[in-house]
């Protein structure tokens, strides 16, 4: 799919009740964003599953194999449960990785990071944002605090926080008293 038609579908949709399905060339699978924002190179949307919004993602215009406007009655059933009503999402400057990274830096979030080469995901905290890698406190599944990972820019396929199970793992690993001493 050409990026002007990427681009296009993107502008009809940013901050509209109007939500996107996208395809990636990463996953086998589509999923649906309400746009938020964009530029020429990402995009920053919330995440709708089944008549819930679960978290915000950016990704990269160049991964999206198709994307369109999905026009159903799971729009008509969004506007009438007021799924966009209260939504604050922080601003993110979306010029590149480093200031997508720069900007998460200032939130209190946990990120997903997942790799593009590859099914590796990363979840954690940002500790340092560099010119081309982004330095990350990440955790394995047990909720145990691993070593620093720098992770560069050109690797990263999307970016997912404020989701429900990064928020949650916060929750656990924020209360758990021997995990902070792992930290």
């Amino acid at each position: 799919m050409k990026k002007s038609k990427k681009m296009k579908i993107l502008r009809k949709t940013c901050g509209t009740y109007d939500f996107c399905r996208c395809w990636f060339k990463y996953n086998d699978f589509y999923r649906y964003f309400y746009i938020l924002d964009y530029s020429d190179k990402l995009f920053f949307g919330a995440i709708e599953d089944d008549f819930i919004l679960d978290g915000f993602e950016i990704n990269r215009l160049s991964d999206i194999e198709k994307i369109e406007v999905k026009d159903d009655g799971c729009i008509k059933i969004n506007r009438r449960l007021g799924l966009l009503d209260d939504v604050e999402a922080p601003k993110i400057d979306l010029t590149s990785w480093r200031t997508v990274f720069e900007s998460l830096a200032g939130t209190d979030f946990y990120v997903i990071i997942q790799n593009q080469y590859n099914d590796d995901y990363h979840i954690g905290k940002i500790v340092k944002v560099g010119k081309k890698a982004v330095t990350f406190k990440h955790f394995d599944a047990f909720g145990v605090w691993q070593h620093k990972i720098k992770i560069s820019f050109s690797e990263i396929a999307s970016v997912r926080f404020a989701d429900r199970y990064s928020t949650n793992w916060k929750m656990y690993l924020c209360s758990d008293k021997s995990t902070k001493k792992s930290e």
